[in-house]
């Protein structure tokens, strides 16, 4: 099982967009996935199952890290009814957000880890969409991982929100706290190629951060947004912008997957 946190400091860079992008990818390519929504919108468990959830939540196996509680948690998507694989997701709730603090202590931090350590279902991928902050919870996702990947956004406030993600990331894994993270690297999504700022952003972020910025950058289309809408998988969306989003999202799994042979 390998376990990739889509991360970020801000609001409004679309990281529940990428998590959901990458769920269809590995619903289209077969891979086993489950997605754990930590962010208290509660946003991926509406992309994934059209309305909120009814069941036990991530609150709850956080407040209890069980088998019994977690293995109760996970439940089916929609998205996956008559796929040859499987797609899973322990819902969030508000009710998380309790559990936010920006001062954790290690034993909270690790309730995430713990859980996922006593499930018994069985995955090739989970992913984890955090909060748009580097608070509790979104700790608890990185002790828990494999990989962060850090959503930005082509704007002004780019570079420091990215590098703060990407160095809490660092001392998290030099402090013992999560042993076993590393860095995938920073997806540029809602970038628009006619956009002046946008070209000057992401030259920027190139200089900065190297080769840490993956390819490809995932442009802005309104496939994205509608898709999410109807509660379907980008896969199955017939817009115009759906092939070349699709493509995309399936390189960036390719990218993710692939990083496994690191670890």
């Amino acid at each position: 099982m390998f376990i990739v946190s889509v991360c970020s400091l801000k609001g409004g860079v679309g990281k529940t967009s990428v998590t959901l992008g990458l769920a269809s990818a590995a619903l289209h390519q077969g891979v086993n996935a489950l997605v754990i929504d930590l962010d208290p919108q509660g946003d991926s468990t509406l992309g994934l199952l059209g309305e909120p959830a009814s069941t036990l939540d991530i609150a709850e196996v956080l407040s209890s890290p069980r088998t019994e509680t977690i293995d109760r948690a996970i439940i089916p998507t929609p998205w996956s009814k008559d796929a040859a694989s499987h797609l899973d997701i322990i819902p969030g709730t508000s009710r998380s957000a309790v559990m936010d603090s920006p001062a954790l202590n290690q034993k909270d931090v690790g309730r995430l880890h713990q859980a996922l350590d006593k499930r018994t279902h069985q995955y090739d991928l989970v992913i984890i969409d955090c909060p748009p902050s580097l608070n509790g919870l979104t700790q608890m996702a990185l002790a828990a991982s494999d990989r962060s990947l850090v959503v930005a956004e082509p704007g002004f406030f780019a570079v420091t929100a990215a590098d703060r993600a990407l160095k809490l990331a660092a001392e998290m894994h030099e402090e013992g706290i999560a042993p076993r993270l590393q860095p995938l690297g920073l997806v540029v999504n809602r970038y628009r190629p006619r956009s002046v700022e946008h070209q000057y952003r992401l030259a920027e972020l190139r200089d900065l951060f190297g080769d840490s910025v993956l390819d490809p950058v995932i442009e802005e289309r309104v496939g994205l947004q509608q898709a999410q809408g109807g509660a379907v998988p980008l896969h199955l969306y017939e817009g115009a912008s759906g092939a070349r989003l699709t493509e995309d999202f399936d390189a960036l799994l390719r990218t993710v997957m692939d990083s496994r042979q690191n670890s």
